[in-house]
């Protein structure tokens, strides 16, 4: 059974608002992208350790971002780890922050949750410029959200997110189980912000 209030869940409603022909869909998109950032956020802090509880649970994207950043200490960049099986068996897993432009486009989509004026939303720029960021926003939650790793520290050990039926599930069970292998990690930081290019269908 799917998750409703998952991040991805929140992103795929998101993602079908956005895409609606009916202007105030985008008011609903921008509620359901800031609370998948913050779902995804808070998936992260529920595993990650040296975290109170209260720190894990609470909903301000600032003060989960910064606590995520004290607990796994990677900042902006991306993480591969890359497992090797004594038995040649290999398979790599993806780590993706909750970036900083995406938070702060989840900041900006509450500024759109409140009574706006009829001036405001009388202005054809008004609905372009929000289209535009939760455009941005979706593409780059859906990038957070396509990484398994929800606790990047090697030290304290990893934690994965993986569908049931991922045959790397097998590997991760036998590893927890004393199977030996070989890790390897690469970590990458973007030089600048990310840039989110939509696909086809998305542009007008």
């Amino acid at each position: 059974m799917t998750n409703p209030v998952s991040a991805a869940s929140y992103l795929a409603r998101a993602q079908a608002l956005c895409k609606s022909a009916k202007k105030d869909s985008l008011i609903y998109a921008a509620l359901e992208l800031r609370c998948g950032v913050e779902a995804r956020l808070q998936a992260h802090a529920a595993v990650a350790v040296g975290i109170s509880k209260r720190q894990s649970e609470q909903w301000e994207i600032k003060k989960l971002a910064r606590t995520l950043d004290q607990a796994f200490g990677l900042g902006e960049s991306m993480l591969v780890v890359f497992v090797t099986m004594e038995d040649g068996r290999a398979c790599q897993f993806f780590y993706a922050p909750v970036n900083s432009r995406l938070q702060e486009i989840a900041k900006r989509c509450g500024d759109y949750l409140h009574a706006l004026s009829p001036e405001r939303v009388a202005s054809p720029e008004f609905w372009s410029e929000l289209k535009s960021i939760i455009t941005e926003g979706c593409g780059l939650l859906e990038l957070a959200c396509s990484s398994e790793i929800l606790r990047p520290t090697i030290e304290s050990g990893l934690h994965f997110e993986l569908q049931p039926d991922d045959p790397r599930v097998a590997i991760v069970q036998e590893l927890q189980a004393g199977a030996r292998g070989k890790f390897s990690t690469a970590t990458f930081t973007p030089a600048g912000p990310l840039t989110y290019y939509p696909a086809n269908e998305e542009l007008d």
